[in-house]
């Protein structure tokens, strides 16, 4: 399984609204866990899972993006939340990031969280592509960057 196979519109926020990292994390989080019906306990499992990840090495990379990930105990499928924030928020990199690339990989899928962010990592490359992201007014046109 692929990025592109596990993008859905309907997991993608733009603009977002929180100004902080914790909150963008939060963010991105319940919107995952509200699509897929997760209650509040298993929530503050994710959030804190990736806030443990952050704590290692922030995640945020160059040309404003952040990918925050974490495998997550039990489950079943990774998936990507995306977020597009219209002020750069301070995620602990060199400089800002306003495009965040949730990344919930299976625990018993390492080689597909790899490549799921190698694939991030590789289309972030293209500053066109970058540009046109950070300039998305909704969640359609992310969308269609995807699949065009």
């Amino acid at each position: 399984m692929g990025l592109i196979d596990i993008i859905r519109k309907d997991l993608i926020i733009v603009p977002l609204k929180s100004s902080k990292k914790e909150d963008i994390i939060d963010d991105l989080v319940s919107l995952y866990c509200e699509k897929n019906n997760l209650d509040e306990t298993r929530k503050a499992e994710i959030v804190k899972a990736v806030l443990d990840r952050e704590l290692i090495a922030s995640t945020a990379m160059d040309k404003g993006i952040a990918i925050p990930h974490a495998k997550i105990p039990g489950l079943k499928d990774s998936a990507v939340v995306i977020g597009i924030s219209r002020l750069p928020v301070d995620f602990g990199g060199a400089e800002k990031s306003n495009i965040f690339f949730l990344l919930l990989a299976s625990q018993d899928k390492p080689t597909e969280h790899i490549q799921i962010l190698s694939s991030i990592a590789k289309l972030c490359t293209s500053d066109l592509f970058v540009r046109m992201l950070s300039a998305s007014k909704s969640a359609d046109e992310v969308y269609q960057l995807f699949f065009d």
